[in-house]
């Protein structure tokens, strides 16, 4: 009976990942603000292990996404280069810090900060779109915000594209869309250097791998990679910008809610 338990979760977690890279892929999102906690929640992984399984996720939609946005026409490459260059660095310091909590501190520290996060992303987002003065003329203060993208990613296990979204929008002055597909190519670079900072410093690929198995550990971010691929080429030919941004929006909210309830029952 336990093992078909088991079996049905798999199963469940499998279905979960998938329908999160179908849905986020026209939002700029990589996923990993659910794909952590699907997996330390639902399936039960240490959250550190859950960190790298979520940026393995994470690089395969941005991968997808992002050549579904570019074909379309839909990303800025000045924006790109200059979240790039920041963001991909403090990848490594995120990475960094991380290791130290899961060291020397608690895990909690890691979902105090991705809370903070996520509260700051839903209040900028739901400011009225007429707030919206940036522009790709000076890119200066984008290039330093970017930075904290980065940092998320290698610090929460998540692609950053929350905070791109967002600064893309806010900062960049980019539409909807446009702020999307320069998220994913911004992650696509960044997301690597988080994960191999990961690998290297946790050195818990093995557990992973054991977890998994080698096969599922292949053919899932195929399988997600594909999934995002299709979501994006859908959702920019399809889908207006307020459904967009309301499913960003609801998304994220899901994840800080889940956060917000551990960082509660360790304070009680």
């Amino acid at each position: 009976m336990k093992e078909k338990e088991g079996d049905n979760i798999e199963l469940i977690v499998i279905t979960l990942i998938l329908l999160v890279a179908l849905t986020f892929s026209p939002l700029g999102l990589g996923g990993g603000v659910l794909f952590v906690p699907i997996l330390h929640y639902i399936d039960g992984w240490p959250l550190i292990e859950a960190i790298i399984g979520s940026l393995s996720m994470v690089w395969m939609v941005a991968l997808g996404s992002s050549f579904a946005h570019s074909k379309g026409g839909y990303s800025d490459s000045k924006v790109v280069r200059a979240g790039r260059i920041t963001a991909v660095p403090m990848a490594f310091v995120g990475t960094l810090l991380a290791w130290i909590a899961f060291e020397y501190i608690s895990d909690i520290i890691i979902k105090i900060f991705a809370a903070a996060i996520l509260v700051y992303v839903i209040e900028r987002n739901l400011r009225p779109s007429d707030t919206i003065t940036g522009s790709t003329d000076d890119l200066t203060t984008y290039s330093k915000v970017a930075g904290l993208g980065g940092l998320a990613a290698g610090l929460l296990g998540i692609g950053g594209g929350s905070i791109f979204v967002t600064i893309n929008r806010r900062l960049a002055g980019l539409d909807t869309k446009t702020a999307a597909g320069t998220s994913y190519l911004i992650g696509a670079a960044v997301v690597p250097m988080a994960l191999i900072s990961h690998i290297v410093l946790d050195q818990t690929l093995p557990a992973v791998i054991q977890t998994t198995g080698v096969g599922l550990a292949i053919t899932l971010p195929l399988l997600a990679f594909a999934s995002a691929f299709i979501g994006a080429k859908f959702a920019i030919k399809y889908l207006p910008e307020k459904i967009i941004r309301a499913v960003f929006i609801v998304a994220v909210s899901i994840s800080l809610s889940r956060y917000l309830w551990d960082i509660i029952g360790v304070v009680i």
